[in-house]
């Protein structure tokens, strides 16, 4: 019935976490890009509890480090 089933092996496999972890830093990475963006002309910024569920997601945990580059 069921021949077709994928393994939780096949989902949680390294690819998949790596691919995982990509997105979420670039996703990361894009808010704190925004968020500067707005900052620098006045505009209503990103808010802080939206950077902390990026982060706790998986997002880079220095994403304040972007402040650096930004």
């Amino acid at each position: 019935m069921f021949e077709n089933t994928t393994s939780i092996q096949d989902i949680f496999s390294i690819r998949n976490i790596i691919i995982y972890f990509v997105v979420i830093n670039i996703i990361g990475f894009l808010i704190m890009f925004i968020d500067k963006r707005k900052a620098k002309k006045g505009a209503w910024r990103i808010p802080e509890k939206t950077i902390f569920i990026i982060t706790a997601l998986g997002g880079r945990n220095r994403d304040y480090s972007w402040n650096v580059y930004f």
